[in-house]
């Protein structure tokens, strides 16, 4: 099979009808990122240690300052804790999302306990002028009671059956690498400031995440699924930034419609070519990297 050029609605062969930006019939739109388990629990974390903070400006009067500052302090470990237990739970969800991954490298459910246990050991003691043993009990109570509610971070590496730890280590890391591409994609796409064209650009990136599970499933040929993610999503990345710093400026016609139509083609090459280049199909995916790169440096969007 050669291969061939994919060309979209706004593609220089396709016969423009007018200068409107119309996204291809039957779009398929990406869905709605469901909140990550937790989250709301973690977000009313922010609001618990409030009364330390008023507790903390009713004493600025008085003439011992220590007890001031230990409200203050408190309130900021326990605010503290709420932000890195959140983060935490983006981590554990992105985890559970992929099929071979590693554990997060920081274990931020697990510090967020112990920052709770330490903020309330320390209201409870220098605050509250409880003994130690009471403090002790307190602190230990909460970081449990944080444990308990929102569970400890992922320990383990999970991978394929069969596959070496090698195997899993190489397969996790490409895939972070990318997804870390592909939210560089997503926060230049929201800087355009135009809602159908930050779709469309959305629409790509769900097509690369699918193309994502897929190497996870079968990681036969990473090198060359590598090579691939490599030169599209840095293709894909690259030309979304351009067009977030020029677009806005410009809101130039033949500037967006140029790039709608390398959007287009490389939506259609991710949907087309995500189980192909997991094949024995060697020749015909160098042609479409060969093909893309010429094409990504004659727009200007990578250096020569």
């Amino acid at each position: 099979m050669a291969a061939q050029r994919y060309r979209g609605a706004h593609s220089p062969e396709a016969k423009p009808d007018d200068n409107a930006v119309t996204a291809p019939p039957a779009p398929k739109m990406p869905r709605r990122k469901p909140s990550e388990p937790g989250t709301l629990g973690a977000s009313f974390l922010f609001f618990v240690p409030l009364p330390l903070l008023f507790d903390g400006f009713s004493k600025m009067g008085d003439a011992a300052p220590f007890s001031m500052l230990v409200s203050f302090g408190c309130f900021a470990l326990l605010v503290l804790s709420a932000w890195v237990l959140r983060e935490g739970i983006k981590a554990k969800h992105a985890y559970d999302q992929r099929k071979i991954a590693r554990p997060p490298a920081i274990p931020r459910k697990l510090i967020a306990a112990g920052l709770t246990g330490v903020g309330v050991f320390a209201a409870t003691w220098f605050g509250w002028d409880k003994g130690m043993i009471t403090a002790i009990i307190f602190g230990a109570f909460a970081a449990g009671a944080h444990i308990a509610a929102f569970g400890l971070d992922p320990m383990r590496k999970k991978g394929l059956e069969g596959q070496s730890e090698f195997d899993v280590d190489r397969v996790a890391r490409a895939v972070e690498k990318s997804e870390a591409i592909i939210a560089e994609i997503k926060s230049a796409a929201g800087r355009i400031g135009n809602r159908n064209i930050e779709n469309r650009v959305n629409r790509l990136t769900l097509a690369a995440q699918e193309m994502l599970r897929v190497v996870e499933q079968d990681p036969r040929d990473l090198t060359r699924a590598r090579k691939y993610m490599t030169v599209y999503l840095k293709g894909a990345r690259d030309a979304t930034q351009k067009f977030a710093d020029v677009f806005p400026r410009s809101k130039d016609a033949k500037t967006r419609d140029d790039f709608l139509s390398l959007i287009d083609d490389l939506e259609t090459s991710f949907d087309g070519q995500r189980d192909a280049l997991l094949q024995d199909n060697h020749t015909d995916l160098d042609v479409e990297i060969e093909v893309l790169q010429e094409r990504l440096q004659q727009e200007g969007y990578v250096a020569k």
